[in-house]
């Protein structure tokens, strides 16, 4: 199942934007776009849509006015450079509102709120998420750096910061560790300690209370210990 969805964006780079933000997402599928409301108003009374994305500010009629005359109201995520209209979204039910200029994970925020309402789509915590299931995609400064799985060797938390130490690089990241290792965690990633989350593919050294990895010793904590025994039992042979 995927959500239907359509885009009102009179912006082309924030059109561009939200497009090629929507296609990392497999779950949803995007049917239309529009760069005013008015032109999408007929679209939208005749075609059943999930989720629309849709911009506040626009000529001719505004976004919250366009939403209020819909005769069957989808998922509604404003996205908008004006936070003073956030409690006028928020009136008409609005599932987000996204306060431009908005990177990936917060788009990924938002979706994962309309996914959690869908019946039949459960999301992944953190979501971020890509066709191949191969690779993610990890904030770098300003930059979204696509990243593939097996090139992390493991993951280290630093308060409100993770790094990501690669084959070839290092990268700190404003993410959070709980959503990682729960996006992670069918990608083959375990979490073995409040500051770790190791790529099980890159463990070259089991001992009682470590790994090693790419002649680096973590230290198992004794909160993810019991878990990691688990992983090991269940691939010991």
């Amino acid at each position: 199942m995927k959500l239907r969805c359509v885009i009102i964006e009179d912006e082309p780079m924030a059109r561009k934007l939200l497009l090629d933000y929507c296609s990392r997402v497999s779950e949803i599928e995007v049917l239309k776009e529009f760069t005013n409301g008015l032109d999408a108003l007929p679209y939208l009374n005749s075609h059943p849509i999930d989720l629309l994305f849709i911009d506040i500010k626009m000529p001719g009629i505004t976004g919250i006015d366009l939403v209020k005359t819909l005769q069957h109201k989808p998922k509604i995520i404003f996205t908008t450079a004006f936070a003073e209209y956030a409690v006028d979204g928020f009136e008409l039910d609005a599932t987000d509102y996204l306060l431009k200029p908005f990177n990936f994970p917060r788009f990924i925020k938002a979706v994962n709120k309309v996914l959690s309402h869908v019946q039949g789509i459960q999301p992944e915590a953190g979501h971020i998420k890509n066709a191949g299931e191969d690779y993610i995609f990890i904030k770098d400064g300003r930059d979204m750096v696509k990243v593939p799985l097996a090139d992390i060797f493991y993951i280290k938390g630093q308060k409100d910061y993770v790094k990501f130490n690669l084959r070839s690089r290092k990268i700190m990241s404003l993410m959070n560790m709980k959503d990682l290792e729960n996006n992670l965690a069918e990608k083959g990633f375990l979490r073995i300690h409040q500051s770790y989350i190791v790529n099980t593919a890159q463990i070259d050294v089991v001992s009682s209370n470590s790994i090693k990895i790419n002649g680096e010793f973590l230290p198992i904590s004794q909160t993810y210990k019991q878990g990691f025994k688990k992983y090991i039992d269940k691939h010991q042979h």
